[in-house]
């Protein structure tokens, strides 16, 4: 298996379909250029990116489009019409098209044959260990005060939602880890009990994660994030973690028991105090084995099952 990070591109190319297409050559260019000769004869191309619909073309191999995205819906210097069009394009070229939910899955209406849902997962077993080390110990579940938040803090982040939590729970920290926009984090220092943590790996989250009262996904509401299926929520889950979150189509078919959605900051509030009153050591474990089926070998079990379907197309 080859993997290829694209070159630095012209700017604009999401902007103007006549730069995409310029960019698409000079990086099927650059994939030549790459040792192994590799690019002779592919057998299967993945690609996360639709903007390199010539390139796919050129390559002349099945292709299969992983949209885990909506790409149109990004913030900055982009033209929705150019990206939904090279995405329409790539769609086309594509022998198989997976989406990660209903939502990715809806803009592809005329590939409906060649259409799969696969969802994102996790290491389970890296999370839910911990855990369930930790429940053993346990005859009833502490109240920790304490709350938790894992991802990215940029322009998607709902700061007046997690003002307000800090606001009504001024006796509890909340834990935020990963990069925080400095926009973020001015906006928020007014709250001394928000506190963030920096970058941590996986496998310490896990250790981390279930020592928390509820995890938190608190993304202002917009096309971008309706269409998301944050890797996080599988993750809190797997640590046996209670779930709030903004409102996001791809949680909508989970019940209380794994997430509570809301949609201002009045309604994160009263679920936030809602999922503390009905959490249990049950609940916690019960968490842990029933996200044992969103483990990644489920999910790439669906991939391989999709790949299978081209291999007969090669000979």
């Amino acid at each position: 298996m080859w993997t290829a990070s694209p070159t630095p591109w012209l700017p604009f190319f999401k902007k103007y379909e006549r730069m995409a297409d310029h960019d698409s050559l000079t990086y099927y260019r650059y994939l030549q250029s790459l040792a192994g000769g590799w690019t002779a004869e592919p057998g299967i191309v993945l690609t996360y990116l639709p903007f390199v619909p010539k390139t796919l073309r050129l390559l002349g191999a099945p292709v299969v489009y992983d949209c885990v995205d909506d790409h149109s819906a990004y913030p900055g210097l982009l033209d929705k019409g150019t990206v939904d069009r090279l995405e329409a394009r790539t769609a086309d070229i594509a022998s198989a098209v997976i989406a990660t939910n209903e939502t990715i899955a809806a803009k592809f209406p005329s590939h409906e044959d060649k259409l799969s849902l696969i969802q994102n997962g996790v290491d389970h077993e890296l999370f839910a260990a911990p855990a369930m080390a930790w429940l053993d110990t346990l005859i009833a579940l502490p109240r920790q005060r304490k709350f938790l938040y894992v991802g990215a803090m940029r322009e998607w982040f709902d700061v007046q939602a997690l003002g307000a939590i800090a606001a009504a729970y001024p006796d509890c920290v909340i834990d935020c880890f990963g990069e925080a926009l400095p926009l973020v984090r001015s906006e928020l220092a007014i709250h001394t009990n928000i506190v963030f943590k920096g970058t941590l790996s996986q496998a310490a989250i896990a250790q981390e994660a279930p020592h928390y009262d509820v995890a938190l996904i608190p993304f202002r509401e917009s096309p971008l994030i309706l269409g998301v299926d944050p890797l996080k929520f599988y993750e809190y889950v797997a640590a046996g973690l209670p779930v709030v979150s903004s409102t996001i189509h791809a949680l909508g078919t989970f019940g209380n028991d794994l997430v509570r959605l809301a949609s201002t900051p009045q309604e994160f509030i009263s679920a936030v105090q809602n999922t503390i009153d009905a959490d249990s050591l049950e609940l916690r474990r019960y968490r842990v084995q029933s996200s044992r089926r969103f483990d990644w070998s489920f999910r790439i079990a669906e991939f391989d099952r999709v790949l299978d379907t081209l291999i007969p197309h090669q000979s």
